[in-house]
Parts: C-alpha cells; structure tokens; sequence
C-alpha cells in the first residue's frame, strides 16, 4: 500500500468524518463501541449481542466476504448452547480483569476461542467490543494499513511480510504493539483510529469501506 503516516497526520478529521459519512454500519458501530462493553460486564446482553460482533466482523468487508467462511462461522457461533457462550465471555472479562500471570488478553483469547467456530481474528473483534480503549479487531485491511502507516524506524513494532493466515496470538500481539504506537502518534482513541485506518485503506485502494 502506497501511503505514509505524513499523508495522513494533517488528515485524521477528514478521514474519521468520511468513515462516518460513509460507511454503512457507522450508526451501529458507534453505539455498539459505546455500550457493548458495559452491558458485557454487567451481564445485561444476549446471545444475538456475540452473534452480531461475528457478523460484523466479516460483513463490514463489504467486497472481501469469504462467504462460505462468514456462514460457517456464523452456524457455529449460532448453534452454540448460552450458558456455554456466556461462560466463554465470563472467562474473557475476568481475564481482561486480573493482571496476574500471562498477558490479559492472551487468556482472554483462549477463552474466546474456545466458542465453536471463533479463531484468532474474530475473537479480537469481541476482545475489542470487550475494551475498546485497549484492544483492536484485526483483518486484512486493518493489518495492512497500519503495517504501512508504522513502516519507519520510529515504529513499534514490525509488521512486515502479508496478512498472517491463520491469525496467531503472537502476529496480533504484534499488530496491536503497532496499532497502539499509531493511535498515539495520530492522538487519537483507537475507535477513532478504526475510522482512519478504513478510510485510508478505501481511498488507498479506491475500495468501499
């Protein structure tokens, strides 16, 4: 991808307002981002609230959808029993909760992969609906983009080589190493960098969001 972080840093307001102005889950999203994580920890959520996450991981990819793999998934996920659903997203939070031993979100993501159909890639979509503040869904077209904007030597970490396939704990750690040093590099909060990082890949591309 042909874009520097320089081309973009004098833009974010720009592309956060074409996302909005744009992309067709926007409204959705937005609240989501504001409430999931709350109602998560509270309990007060259904299992339609985790189905949604998994269709919104693969659907927001417009021209990308795998459809035989979003509908596989989206089966297992719906075939699962609540309470063992439930249980899963109990162990992530207090997971995410408890700072003691291996990394939060790596026992997190074991819990959430754990759920019958749910990888490495779409357990961090619900890790980000879980903390938003802290975490980031990652795909193809968010990997490759911040791999572009943190392509320098003040980056953080090193995202070189394509997208990971299948998505490790380790390649996500990476990926969010970068993505964190890119939020803080833009000043922004990382929902406001999923709408940079969206844009920029569609104008990049000439793609749809």
């Amino acid at each position: 991808m042909d874009i520097s972080l320089a081309d973009v840093e004098n833009h974010v307001a720009d592309h956060v307002e074409a996302y909005r102005e744009s992309a067709p889950f926007h409204p959705v999203e937005a609240e989501a981002i504001g409430s999931l994580s709350e109602a998560f920890r509270a309990g007060e959520y259904g299992k339609r609230d985790v189905e949604w996450i998994v269709r919104w991981y693969f659907r927001r990819a417009v021209t990308d959808i795998d459809h035989e793999e979003r509908r596989a998934v989206e089966d297992a996920v719906s075939d699962v029993e609540p309470r063992e659903l439930r249980g899963a997203m109990w162990d992530a939070i207090d997971a995410l909760d408890d700072e003691i031993g291996d990394p939060p979100h790596h026992r997190a993501l074991d819990a959430l992969t754990r759920i019958p159909g749910i990888d490495v890639a779409v357990a961090s979509a619900l890790l980000w609906f879980l903390d938003p503040d802290a975490y980031f869904v990652v795909g193809e077209r968010e990997w490759v983009t911040v791999a572009a904007l943190t392509d320098d030597a003040r980056a953080g970490a090193d995202l070189d080589g394509p997208y990971p396939e299948p998505m490790t704990v380790d390649a996500y750690d990476r990926f969010l190493d970068a993505v964190r040093d890119l939020a803080d590099r833009l000043g922004v909060d990382h929902w406001r960098l999923y709408m940079v990082i969206r844009s920029v890949h569609a104008e990049a591309v000439e793609g749809e969001l």
